[in-house]
């Protein structure tokens, strides 16, 4: 697995803001979110949810794979080894995405580990104009859409549209593992 340093994660977030003109104020402003919490993360010393680094990626008009896209795409591949999936997770869930770069592709499909503990968001966030469906493989999450939370076991699924707010938490003693699917990708 291709896993990107924790620390490069402010590095690059910082360099994304720089490049767009916008000051850590007001990237947290339009984010929604402290000044100090972009600090933070930009010195690395916190590591962000999911949920969070999706709503500063929104904000710079970033997609989480175009964030830790680690090269352009130069050819076309069809077959991935495992060694060979980008982590794009933050804050204790791993995210292993099939290929690098995912610039002009509808499709993200990952394999998600979640630790006992571990969630996506602190709250349920939502991301417009896509879908999002996923099969429990191993373990146990407590999934929330919309109003309805539900405990999702092994071999149980779920298919929602990306606007309702959502988000996954593993309530359980156990690892959780999730093969998912996103349109388009986030």
């Amino acid at each position: 697995m291709i896993q990107l340093d924790d620390a490069l994660i402010g590095n690059r977030m910082r360099n994304f803001r720089a490049a767009r003109g916008l000051s850590q104020r007001e990237l947290a402003r339009r984010a929604g979110l402290t000044h100090g919490t972009i600090s933070l993360i930009e010195r690395d010393k916190i590591s962000p949810s999911i949920g969070t680094l999706r709503q500063i990626l929104d904000t710079l008009g970033l997609t989480l794979s175009e964030f830790f896209a680690t090269e352009t795409p130069t050819a076309s591949k069809y077959f991935f080894a495992y060694g060979e999936l980008v982590n794009v997770g933050s804050g204790g869930v791993d995210l292993l995405q099939l290929g690098q770069s995912l610039v002009g592709r509808p499709l993200q499909v990952l394999l998600e580990f979640y630790p006992p503990g571990a969630e996506t968001a602190g709250q349920p966030y939502r991301v417009e104009g896509g879908e999002e469906g996923g099969v429990v493989i191993e373990g146990e999450i407590e999934a929330t859409i919309g109003e309805e939370v539900r405990i999702l076991k092994q071999y149980d699924g779920y298919l929602f549209p990306t606007s309702l707010p959502h988000k996954l938490r593993n309530v359980s003693k156990k690892r959780c593992v999730i093969v998912s699917a996103t349109t388009p990708p986030v």
